[in-house]
């Protein structure tokens, strides 16, 4: 890249802070466009090479590590060598004192080993070690100033070779290692991209990433996603790029053009539409707009074919048009998926706000195909709220018995049998609740909800039928008037034979229990009642304790 692009790109700020720092001893070595400096940042001192061709830049370098591009003391190097600068000759040195480096004892012993016998020894390492190999080429190799998508897919393929060969199964160590080698081998790559991205042609590098990766991933045997990883990296790495072009007539000219490629290439849509994705989302407002128009009109084609895309395809769709209030006049293209809840939800909550009948039909068509009736509630939900809204409390009476089992209680309850209009399904919807409460009355909140269905249905005896050793003492007290009331001596008399205290028994329940059978019965009475037998003769027996409480008494 010539001197004074690289220049025009920076910013004002950048430039000026390269060009306040200090450049030292540029020189260039045995006249083949090697220069090398020094450049002073406070107390550091920055060693820079840069190598040109005539005024273009072929390699560059800088000790500091930065991750820009060029950073500020490679542009003060640069700004020193543009024409402008005038003759390219060494600068004064300064009288800044820059300590010595220092030097260690691989870099001492190979400043003295004669060039022939280096050779020799790295073109035997090339040959164990071919990722080094690669990694020497990519270094010293020859810079190209444009990249083909040819260019990408060897670069790509070249860094797996150099690890397993031509192996098909990969270990998770080597896959790390191609990863990696890959990350440094694109460095030149992703700046090419970010200096060129206004060229519509970069379109075919985008995809020579993507298309390579996956066919090296799809023709090989390993475990993990770092493959697909480094696929979303430089996705993102090139929506970002995408974000950044200010004009947006260029913006929308490069974003057309892979739009139309997109489309135009068989199958390539699942891949490049993840990238399409992250340029949308890395997209201002008024650039979300254009892109959702695009979409629009696609759809309105889909809509005269009769076509679908995948449900991954359309439900980005679906998020772009609710996000830019675009949805309601394409809804028609839109319809459940088969085992798509989340996809499914999402589309009939947009649907219900302005037509609440094809949210229903939706909702009964996703129940209807669901295998597990738990993955009907947020369905069953969406037209609970709907039927209630409408006023159409038959449905929806029939909607609360379907989702009585995973939430019974009694106002629904109440609200099934008073609104139901299926005398049949009434009475088997009852026979199951029933049914399914009496088992497990161990349960306080299941033995609670079925007295309150006996009480709704005024059928004490059948409440009092049902007090046995699971009933907590809580529960008789709640309904000691009904009980008491039905049957007064069956009721002291199932007290005395079924009710059992354990460990888990609330005292407080105990005492008031103790003092109702006390208030409300003749001691007489109780003594018959709760006269301890062989087996309870314990005084920690409930008969026991109420006995003991009369002697006490006394």
């Amino acid at each position: 890249m010539k001197i004074t692009e690289i220049l025009s790109k920076q910013s004002p700020t950048k430039l000026a802070k390269a060009e306040k720092l200090g450049v030292r001893e540029l020189e260039e070595i045995d006249n083949k466009g090697n220069y090398v400096a020094y450049v002073d940042e406070g107390d550091e001192s920055y060693d820079v090479n840069i190598l040109l061709d005539k005024d273009t830049i072929i390699v560059h370098s800088c000790d500091c590590n930065s991750r820009d591009s060029f950073c500020v003391h490679q542009l003060s190097v640069i700004s020193a060598l543009s024409p402008k600068a005038g003759p390219k000759t060494t600068k004064n040195k300064t009288n800044k004192k820059v300590p010595p480096k220092k030097i260690n004892a691989s870099e001492q012993l190979l400043l003295t080993i004669e060039q022939e016998k280096l050779n020799s020894w790295l073109l035997e390492l090339f040959k164990s070690n071919k990722d080094i190999e690669l990694q020497f080429l990519l270094k010293f190799g020859k810079n190209k100033h444009e990249f083909q998508a040819t260019d990408v897919a060897k670069i790509l393929k070249d860094a797996v070779v150099s690890v397993v060969g031509k192996r098909k199964k990969i270990e998770a160590s080597e896959v790390k290692k191609i990863v990696q080698l890959w990350e440094k081998a694109l460095v030149p790559f992703w700046e090419y991209l970010a200096l060129n991205i206004g060229n519509e042609k970069i379109i075919d590098l985008f995809s020579a990433v993507y298309n390579t990766v996956l066919d090296l991933e799809y023709s090989v045997f390993y475990t993990g996603t770092r493959f697909r990883k480094f696929i979303e990296t430089g996705n993102s790495k090139i929506a970002e790029i995408i974000a950044h072009v200010d004009s947006d007539i260029q913006w929308a000219a490069l974003t057309n053009s892979y739009w139309d490629k997109m489309w135009a290439e068989e199958n390539s849509q699942g891949g490049m539409l993840e990238l399409f994705i992250q340029i949308y989302q890395s997209s201002t407002a008024g650039r979300k707009r254009l892109l959702a128009a695009k979409i629009e009109d696609l759809i309105a084609s889909f809509l005269a074919g009769g076509y679908h895309m995948s449900v991954v395809v359309d439900g980005f769709f679906l998020d772009v048009l609710l996000e830019n209030n675009m949805f309601e006049e394409k809804a028609d293209y839109f319809v459940p998926r088969q085992w798509e809840a989340k996809y499914n939800l999402k589309l009939i909550e947009a649907i219900r706000h302005f037509d609440s009948d094809k949210a229903i039909d939706y909702c009964n068509r996703v129940i209807a195909g669901n295998v597990n009736p738990a993955y009907n509630e947020p369905f069953l939900d969406i037209l609970e709220d709907i039927y209630a809204d409408n006023g159409d409390f038959s449905k929806l009476a029939y909607v609360k018995m379907e989702k009585f089992s995973s939430a019974p209680n009694i106002a629904d309850y109440v609200f099934i049998m008073d609104n139901s209009n299926d005398k049949e399904l009434n009475k088997k919807f009852r026979t199951k609740t029933l049914s399914m409460l009496r088992n497990n009355m161990a349960h306080e909140e299941y033995a609670e909800l079925y007295f309150r269905i006996l009480e709704h249905e005024k059928n004490y005896k059948k409440m009092l039928d049902l007090v046995d050793y699971r009933v907590k003492l809580s529960l008789l007290l709640k309904f000691w008037k009904y009980l008491y009331a039905t049957d007064k001596l069956g009721f002291l008399s199932i007290i005395a034979t079924r009710v059992q205290i354990d460990y888990r028994t609330d005292p407080s329940d105990l005492e008031q229990l103790i003092l109702k059978i006390t208030e409300n019965y003749e001691s007489d009475v109780i003594k018959i009642m709760f006269k301890p037998d062989s087996w309870s003769s314990h005084q920690r027996t409930f008969k026991a304790m109420v006995y003991s409480r009369l002697e006490d008494m006394k």
